[in-house]
């Protein structure tokens, strides 16, 4: 069983988090609310479309942040990752050469 969690031990979001949480907080919420919603009819594969769709722009949001704008510092990208705003494998796809094409849903 996996250890649980307290909000005490974990560290505090770098500075400049404050300035893209209303964005992230948006992107939850829309996150949330596809989880809610009724799957619908037809392949079961297919309820799960609109959250991956939401995942994906979460992670290109960071993705343009902290690559194309460089608004965001090092140190805050790496705890967006490891807190799991943001799939760290679908952006080393990103960063490789070809996928500049492909990245946007």
């Amino acid at each position: 069983m996996p250890a649980i969690r307290h909000s005490s031990k974990r560290k505090p979001p770098p500075e400049g988090f404050s300035d893209i949480e209303d964005d992230l907080l948006i992107f939850a919420n829309k996150l949330k609310d596809a989880q809610n919603k009724p799957p619908p009819p037809g392949p079961k594969h297919q309820a799960q479309w609109e959250i991956f769709q939401i995942s994906h722009q979460r992670s290109r949001y960071v993705y343009d942040l902290y690559y194309e704008k460089e608004a965001i510092s090092k140190q805050l990208y790496d705890w967006l990752l490891k807190n799991g705003y943001a799939d760290a494998m679908l952006i080393a796809k990103w960063k490789k050469q070809g996928y500049e094409k492909h990245v946007h849903l």
